[in-house]
């Protein structure tokens, strides 16, 4: 992996997606936050910056076996998104709601910021509900015909949302949405860290946590930072 201290968080993880795990150990967003130069994102949080690179180089002597995303097409990249990120949105969090509703009834008296996580973590993912099937129905169909309008010479298709920019605009609102509410969960409770009364559900709970908001994590930096800029370029490319 050829990179320096100019390159984007985002374009790092791009190259090669196991930057992903190096960046969330150091605290760094490589999501919503990618946009950043590595230099600038390493002086936010503190770090030596010629440390991490060294770090992430270090990730090109070992074979990677992780899905080329950028080699995918936008429509193979869709499809990914939703049966293995959507999916597991849809799966879990109904086992998390109630892990968080049990733990908030039962020490919610001694650990009050219990009942503020469960809250949040309600509204934003009522909130990633809709935001899916928003793309599902909306976005992703439209995306998808971008690429089919290239792959058959046809002109661009017309949206009554005028460019695809305009509903990217909106959805990456949305992450932004879906990354502060977690980065609060994420200080309530301590990174996910249980106390030392916690049951084997308190600490089952705050596990599957730091669980979902991984895999979110990997989810808005596909989107963000591959699929939407696919779509743009695409788009102006046929424009």
């Amino acid at each position: 992996m050829k990179i320096n201290e100019k390159e984007t968080i985002a374009n790092i993880v791009k190259q090669d997606f196991r930057a992903a795990k190096v960046f969330s150990a150091n605290g760094i967003d490589f999501c919503c936050g990618g946009k950043v130069p590595l230099a600038e994102a390493c002086e936010k949080q503190g770090l030596d910056s010629e440390e991490l690179l060294s770090e992430l180089q270090e990730l090109g002597k070992t074979n990677n076996t992780t899905i080329p995303f950028t080699d995918l097409t936008n429509t193979q990249l869709i499809k990914h998104i939703v049966e293995v990120h959507h999916k597991y949105v849809e799966d879990n969090v109904p086992y998390l709601s109630q892990l968080l509703n049990k733990i908030a009834d039962v020490h919610g008296q001694r650990h009050p910021e219990l009942v503020e996580i469960r809250d949040i973590f309600d509204d934003a993912t009522d909130a990633l509900y809709d935001h899916m099937k928003k793309e599902e129905l909306i976005l992703f169909p439209a995306i998808e015909s971008i690429e089919q309008a290239k792959a058959a010479g046809r002109q661009l298709p017309p949206f009554p949302f005028g460019s695809i920019s305009n509903p990217i605009q909106g959805m990456e609102g949305e992450h932004d949405f879906e990354g502060d509410a977690f980065k609060k969960i994420a200080a309530l409770s301590n990174n996910f860290t249980p106390p030392e009364d916690a049951c084997n559900t308190y600490t089952v709970a705050f596990a599957k946590l730091q669980e979902f908001v991984d895999d979110l994590h990997r989810h808005i930096h596909l989107e963000n930072n591959i699929l939407f800029e696919n779509a743009k370029s695409l788009e102006m490319e046929l424009a």
